[in-house]
């Protein structure tokens, strides 16, 4: 089995690929780098770096083995190594004309070692890194190579005051991004104009155009003027195949200070777009603030917020095309939904002119051959559309058999409006005109909701939802009055909606109205029909969602009679008769829940028959698969036509009055997170910064 792996070796601004294997030895490698990098055996270090990891130290053979283990661990076929000149600089102060050394002791200095005298810089050797004092640039500098001495020499005796080690930035790569004159950038001019900025960040410097243009792009260092550095870059466009080709290069500079700052102008949106690409596409939610924390993480670099967000925006606009074009593709793209999944129902409303967009509706063909297999029951609801054009996104959504939400259909529209909610129940009612089913809605109580369902389907039954319900009473009553008491009146609510019997449903009433205050629960209760929220009234089912384990451990001490062949007498606290062949019990939740109740299952185990006969078929594994036997094909764009004449404007959109809201306002009965202190360590409504507990 071949071990072998590709080692990119870096010295200075070199690179060099070897390749090595596990016979390969720690001297081989050290005279390999010496006779290539021309260097002196005992003169640099190497360290070698992989995921979470890299600045490991490459000493002995045995370094080399774990190197290869870890490879092999991580799958890694390329291994990153460095070379390092073991150099230390004794520190110095240039003040005028004179030179202060520090008092640090040097316990071996190399034989190349020496001062020089220059009347521009005060430098030392490249290799170590540049560093450059513009405002000694009078009579006197000092020059030195320290080549052979330790940059870490003495570290061992700082302890906590010796410097971090370093780490290797995504952005270490563009600092070879600009190279040679004929240097190809297939890209065109937008891949040219990424990478000059992108390599003059990494390599410290600024610089300005002189011309840039589609067809061509000029670029010269920023310090030309005033240092008369040289560095400069032409690039131009072929008229063979469009690429960019770099025709002029100078690619030193003869200008100081090149070094690499964390905070650069160059560094604006679209380069930001560029390099956030894959993370927005990835997670279109992404947060600003995310990025920038990514930005200084990964590549060592700061950008303030505001470009970071329009970094992001660029980048999803890159990705997902104009929002306002967006609305040209739509017919293409109800086309080939179409197309590519047949029996799938979509309606696109353009107005009466057929120019501007109004409203779509959309049903996929999976949606609609998956919903026979779940129980008859849709829920419906509306939430408002955050991007440029606005609206509102009416969703139609039901459950399966396995207690799992099934989405079924969708459509955009301008607001919850009597005329959009009609026109989406209208489409969902050409989808379901074969069910034969009773279909069972739920919803909140939203007006326009409840005219809709009355209208397009007189004979369903209509359910609103419970949490709603409670919300809506619990703010009938002031704070005053303390949650304790509204506990009780929500527990007295409840039981009134899941009241079995008309009989026990008027009981509750009259108890809800001597705790709660007749003339509160009265007025709430006023225009709200029973037979959409009461279980005693409501003539659909409502599909409970207990297990069948649970009602089985009830009851089992309880008597059972046989009255005939399919009714049965049990006697728990109350009597009650259950008929098994009607699928019928007097407590009436057999035929609300779907499935046997605890009465109705103690007869069933008593005499030996089978539970789940009895049980109905939406909560059986069969019908849970064939909910999910037909696929959403994907809608490729590959084909995507390009735009034509005929344009499909977006909506007509109103401004509303002061700041956009971005999150839905919650009301004050909704839960609320708890705050808890860092200091005090209490949830008291106050922080670390307010706190005022003694401690």
């Amino acid at each position: 089995m071949d071990d072998s792996r590709v080692a990119k070796c870096t010295y200075g601004g070199g690179t060099l690929m070897l390749i090595l294997s596990s016979t390969t030895t720690f001297d081989w490698l050290s005279n390999e780098l010496c006779s290539r990098f021309k260097l002196k055996l005992g003169h640099f270090e190497l360290r070698y770096s992989y995921t979470d990891c890299s600045n490991c130290l490459l000493e002995l053979d045995d370094d080399l083995k774990i190197m290869f283990m870890v490879c092999g661990l991580t799958k890694d076929q390329l291994i990153h190594i460095a070379v390092r000149d073991k150099a230390v600089v004794n520190y110095v102060q240039t003040v005028n004309t004179n030179i202060i050394a520090s008092p640090f002791l040097l316990e071996a200095v190399p034989n190349n070692y020496s001062f020089a005298q220059d009347e521009d810089t005060c430098k030392y050797s490249i290799q170590t890194g540049s560093i450059v004092d513009s405002s000694a640039a009078s009579s006197s500098s000092l020059s030195m190579d320290f080549d052979g001495i330790s940059s870490e020499y003495g570290n061992e005796y700082l302890g906590k005051y010796d410097s971090c080690g370093g780490r290797k930035y995504l952005s270490t790569d563009w600092e070879g991004y600009i190279t040679h004159e004929g240097q190809k950038f297939e890209g065109g001019v937008c891949e040219f104009r990424d990478k000059l900025a992108k390599y003059s960040i990494e390599n410290g410097f600024k610089m300005k155009y002189l011309k840039n243009e589609p067809r061509r792009v000029t670029a010269v260092c920023a310090k030309k003027e005033s240092n008369g550095c040289e560095w400069h870059v032409h690039a131009v466009k072929s008229n063979v195949n469009g690429f960019f080709y770099i025709k002029n290069l100078n690619n030193a500079h003869s200008c100081s200070g090149l070094i690499s700052e964390k905070r650069n102008k160059a560094m604006g949106s679209r380069l930001v777009s560029s390099i956030v690409k894959d993370k927005v596409r990835s997670n279109p939610l992404v947060r600003p603030i995310e990025l920038i924390t990514d930005l200084k993480e990964n590549y060592g670099l700061d950008i303030p917020y505001h470009v970071a967000w329009y970094g992001k925006e660029s980048a999803t606009k890159d990705l997902h095309g104009d929002e306002e074009l967006s609305y040209a593709h739509l017919p293409w793209y109800v086309n080939v939904l179409k197309a590519s999944n047949v029996g799938s129902h979509c309606v696109l409303d353009c107005g009466e002119d057929g120019s501007r967009f109004q409203r779509i509706f959309i049903c996929f063909k999976a949606s609609i051959d998956g919903f026979r297999w779940c129980r008859p029951m849709l829920f419906i609801d509306g939430t408002f559309v955050t991007n440029k054009y606005k609206g509102t996104l009416l969703g139609a959504t039901a459950k399966n058999g396995n207690k799992e939400v099934f989405p079924f259909a969708f459509a955009i529209v301008s607001g919850e409006t009597v005329d959009n909610w009609r026109w989406f129940l209208q489409r969902i009612s050409e989808v379901l005109v074969d069910e034969g089913r009773q279909l069972t809605f739920i919803s909140d109580r939203h007006g326009a909701i409840i005219d809709a369902v009355r209208t397009v389907f007189p004979a369903s039954p209509h359910g609103f939802c419970l949490y709603h319900l409670k919300e809506n009473l619990k703010k009938k009553y002031p704070h005053a009055v303390g949650s304790s008491f509204k506990d009780h009146i929500l527990w007295l609510f409840c039981k009134l909606l899941y009241a079995p019997t008309v009989e026990e449903y008027q009981d509750t009433l009259k108890k809800l109205r001597d705790d709660g205050g007749s003339k509160i629960i009265d007025k709430f209760l006023a225009d709200l029909p029973v037979q959409n929220f009461a279980n005693a009234f409501f003539p659909g089912k409502r599909y409970g969602e207990d297990e069948l384990k649970n009602l089985a451990a009830k009851g089992r001490h309880w008597r059972i009679c046989r009255a005939s062949e399919s009714v049965f007498e049990v006697h728990a606290d109350l009597s009650v008769m259950v008929n098994l062949d009607e699928r019928f019990c007097s407590c009436y939740q057999w035929q609300l829940l779907g499935f046997p109740c605890q009465h109705a299952i103690q007869v069933i185990q008593h005499f030996g028959l089978c539970l789940y006969n009895f049980v109905d078929e939406y909560y059986k594994a069969d019908f849970y698969k064939a909910t999910y036997a037909t696929p959403i094909f994907p809608i490729p764009d590959i084909k995507k036509p390009p735009l034509g004449d005929v344009f499909l404007l977006p909506p007509h959109t109103r401004k509303p009055p002061g700041r956009p809201p971005t999150k839905r306002f919650k009301s004050s009965s909704e839960t609320k997170r708890q705050v808890k202190c860092k200091r005090c360590g209490s949830c008291d409504r106050h922080n670390r910064r307010t706190c005022k507990v003694p401690i």
